[in-house]
């Protein structure tokens, strides 16, 4: 499984300055079956039939037997945030653009998830009740009428669905307003988490959250989903007015971050991943405050995900590069040696619009 020329992630979306990536997942459990902690062997198989079955009928799902993957592939679909948990019986990727795609007996029998670029919760809510209709007509789901669908996890009956957004938020971390976010973010019944946790407080990684729904429960799925969307908005132009007033009184500062970073980037050689996020990071900011041109949020969002161990190290594994004779003795070295080619090679094109003079 890997990365086309149309994957999701490569693709523009609104407000993807600030918004890396929409997700909405929905968990489905077929009635008469125990939850996945619970099955047996041959309860567990019946499900997996029923469930390849069920989406057989459309020729754009591809459906992996879980046993079938090797380490190397998990790992891919833990970069792509298609598995959180190593553990399932089977994966089933849209394999048109891999926006959306659903486990088998994970936590539970079926989660369908779509993931966009940008903030755009309707168009993800969408693409998962669109498929969810299409299995209701084939399979019969748990519910109850007091508390919906029924999931292994209290905080998931109900609709079913959960939210969440990537937010890449420097101007309000650095003009430490972090903590108003996060109030107002909980005051939502919405939870924030830091993507990244660097030691150092200067590192942009640590300017990464996501902003998930708390519970399915908590009114229909078109409130849960307005709710996100509305808090959603409401920090991009948060994020954009301190940004505002960062770029007009803290020139030398901002100019400071991203030829600190630009030139880590340019003389390295070797880049752990969370190097790379900080680095991609602070030229994504550096692009927004219009200290440099000739990279587009678009190439900068999808570095996120080229960077990653997984998708490396299948290049390495699959394909022939030069690498110096050191560095071929460690597949930990040719990865981090090509993480630090690729991101080179991207900024090759920038040009630093403003000057410290």
């Amino acid at each position: 499984m890997m990365e086309n020329e149309m994957s999701w992630f490569a693709e523009s979306g609104p407000d993807d300055d600030i918004v890396i990536s929409t997700r909405a997942r929905i968990i489905r459990n077929l009635a008469d079956f125990p939850f996945p902690s619970k099955m047996s062997d041959d309860d567990r198989e019946r499900v997996q039939i029923l469930v390849k079955d069920a989406f057989q009928k459309d020729e754009k799902w591809y459906f992996s037997p879980f046993e079938q993957f090797s380490e190397q592939g998990k790992e891919i679909l833990c970069d792509k945030n298609i598995l959180r948990k190593k553990d399932c019986s089977a994966v089933i990727v849209d394999y048109s653009d891999e926006s959306t795609c659903a486990l088998v007996n994970e936590t539970d029998h079926i989660k369908i998830s779509s993931f966009t670029t940008g903030l755009d919760c309707e168009k993800v809510m969408k693409k998962v009740y669109k498929v969810d209709e299409s299995l209701q007509d084939k399979l019969q789901f748990a519910a109850n009428i007091d508390f919906g669908y029924l999931t292994s996890h209290i905080k998931d009956c109900g609709s079913g669905l959960k939210f969440s957004i990537r937010v890449f938020i420097p101007s309000i971390v650095l003009a430490g307003k972090i903590d108003t976010i996060i109030s107002f973010v909980q005051s939502n019944s919405l939870s924030i988490i830091p993507v990244f946790k660097a030691g150092d407080i200067a590192n942009f990684s640590n300017c990464i959250f996501d902003i998930c729904t708390f519970s399915s429960a908590q009114g229909n799925e078109f409130d849960q989903m307005a709710n996100i969307q509305a808090a959603g908005e409401l920090i991009l132009k948060t994020e954009r007015k301190i940004r505002l007033q960062f770029a007009d009184n803290n020139q030398t500062i901002a100019l400071n971050f991203f030829k600190q970073s630009y030139a880590k980037a340019v003389y390295s050689l070797l880049l752990s991943y969370e190097e790379a996020v900080d680095i991609i990071s602070a030229v994504k900011w550096g692009l927004q405050l219009n200290i440099i041109k000739g990279i587009s949020e678009k190439e900068l969002n999808a570095l996120y995900f080229r960077t990653k161990n997984g998708h490396l190290r299948y290049l390495c594994d699959n394909f022939s590069f030069s690498f110096e004779d050191d560095v071929k003795q460690s597949i930990d070295l040719q990865i981090k040696r090509l993480r630090t080619i690729i991101i080179q090679q991207a900024f090759e094109g920038i040009v630093n619009e403003k000057s410290d003079s």
